[in-house]
This record gives C-alpha cells, sequence and structure tokens, in this order.
C-alpha cells in the first residue's frame, strides 16, 4: 500500500492510523464532490474552475483524481469502494467518540456518501460521491 514500513506504537495502532487516514481521504472527497457541484451549478467555466483547484493549494494527489473521475462521470474502474469508504468514515466517527473527539467534518462527509449510497453508487469508486449533489 505504501513506499515505506513505519511500526506504529501498540498493536492495533496500524489499524487506526489507516483508518484516520481514509477518514481525511472521505472529507477530502466529499467536499471536492460538493465544490464540483457548486461550480457546475454556478456558471463558471468548469475547466478553468478545476485548473484552479488542481494547480493550486488544494491541488492534492487525491483531488486531481477525484477532479478527473468525476469530470469523465467514470466510476467502474474501483479503487474504493463508495459503501467502503462510508463504513471507513462510520467507524472513524465512532472510534473518535472513545477518547471524546467530534469529527465534525466526518460526521457531515458520511451525510454525503450516505446520500449517493441511497442513490445506488455504493459500489461504484467513492468519488462517485458528486453524484449525490449533482
Amino acid at each position: 500500500m505504501g513506499r515505506d514500513v513505519l511500526h506504529m506504537a501498540a498493536t492495533g495502532s496500524g489499524a487506526l492510523i489507516k483508518l484516520i487516514n481514509n477518514f481525511v481521504c472521505g472529507v477530502q472527497a466529499a467536499s471536492f464532490g460538493e465544490a464540483l457541484a457548486l461550480i457546475e451549478h454556478s456558471g463558471l467555466n468548469r475547466e478553468q474552475a478545476l485548473q484552479v483547484l488542481n494547480d493550486g493549494a488544494p491541488g492534492s494527489p487525491l483531488v486531481k483524481i477525484m477532479s478527473q473521475r468525476m469530470t469523465s462521470r467514470n466510476y467502474d474502474d474501483v479503487n474504493f469502494a463508495l459503501q467502503l469508504m462510508l463504513k471507513d468514515l462510520n467507524y472513524a466517527n465512532k472510534e473518535a467518540g472513545a477518547p471524546g473527539v467530534r469529527l465534525n467534518t466526518g460526521l457531515a462527509a458520511a451525510e454525503v456518501f450516505d446520500r449517493a449510497r441511497e442513490r445506488g453508487w455504493g459500489k461504484k469508486d467513492f468519488s462517485s460521491v458528486v453524484e449525490g449533489l449533482r
């Protein structure tokens, strides 16, 4: 999955950091989906707006991949299923509650993912989260 092997602290720490990684990816995908829906409904030139986002501060590798997949609407090449990302967001939200942390963005992202799942996108790539917003 990665280039480096990092030995985390206690047993289970690796699973927790994987969950946190997926939480960050899920939140980023949900927020980018909302941004794309706003771009498409606002009258902005989509290609120019995406160039600003992809080349600017938000332009992480994940945002660039989401940009390509969401604009092409090609969700059949599943890198990570939407329903699995929703599961991990829900697990992260639950796990955070144990030490008394509230993942507000995680809760909001789970709602966005759940909307897309309810519309039939659960088995497609998680970039299809935008389809619940279009």
